[in-house]
């Protein structure tokens, strides 16, 4: 079992080599001295292994703690690899699918069908969607908007019922 002094002790000497902890996990020292935090473990009858991160920027107490946390999801029958990525790549989607971007896509639509110009159309949209809708729902993603949290957003800050029903419709039409 390592500990922290083991850690910081642990220098290069050239040639790679792993110092081991418990349940898998271990420290990996590279031959220019660079040590990372490693989890081994089997899947499918194969051995896997997935990086953690670097020390010191992940500490052997975080490091444990991480490997505590890929155990439990193989103890469920979940690889933690493959749970990793899908983490990650639902981050990036609802990055990606924010009130903000899905508006802009709708309006680059719009524009197709839309005059431009002062008293148009697509000026009272723009300038509803900027004074009404957007100081509170830009950073949401499209999955957290509810029509009754979009109905409730906008009619605060709007002071007549019927520019609130005409900003809720039209951006019930932008996330539609």
């Amino acid at each position: 079992m390592l500990s922290d002094l083991t850690v910081r002790q642990a220098k290069a000497t050239g040639k790679p080599y792993t110092l081991a902890d418990t349940d898998g996990l271990s420290l990996f020292v590279s031959a220019t001295g660079a040590k990372a935090w490693h989890f081994r473990f089997s899947w499918g009858g194969k051995r896997d292994r997935m990086s953690f991160g670097t020390y010191p920027a992940l500490s052997l107490k975080d490091a444990r703690a991480l490997r505590d946390e890929a155990r439990s999801l193989l103890a469920k029958g979940v690889n933690p690899h493959s749970e990793r990525k899908r983490k990650r790549h639902a981050i990036v989607l609802a990055g990606e699918h924010t009130f903000m971007a899905v508006y802009e896509q709708w309006l680059t639509h719009r524009r197709l069908s839309l005059e431009e110009g002062r008293q148009t159309s697509l000026e009272q949209i723009g300038r509803v969607f900027k004074k009404d809708v957007f100081p509170s729902l830009r950073h949401l993603t499209i999955y957290e908007i509810r029509r009754g949290s979009t109905h409730r957003r906008t009619s605060r800050r709007l002071p007549a019922a019927r520019p609130a029903a005409r900003c809720r419709s039209r951006s019930s039409a932008a996330s539609a």
